[in-house]
């Protein structure tokens, strides 16, 4: 593993914080296709499993952050 110094791992740990805030708006994106969609149709079904993919990257993303944060 490379040695990280203080101050990158400030920029590191910014640019995973952007990451996972980018992944929390396309998961609220797909959230909000998948309830103008039609309940029960294919277009549903995607959005609604995009959006929760979207959440567990996120989710991992930060419980990752926090990690490193320690």
């Amino acid at each position: 593993m490379t040695a990280v110094r203080v101050d990158e791992r400030g920029s590191v740990l910014s640019a995973l914080v952007c990451a996972a805030d980018d992944f929390a708006a396309r998961a609220e994106s797909q959230e909000a296709r998948r309830d103008r969609a039609r309940p029960g149709t294919g277009v549903h079904h995607l959005h609604a499993h995009s959006a929760t993919l979207w959440r567990q990257a996120e989710g991992d993303l930060r419980a990752r952050i926090a990690e490193l944060q320690r």
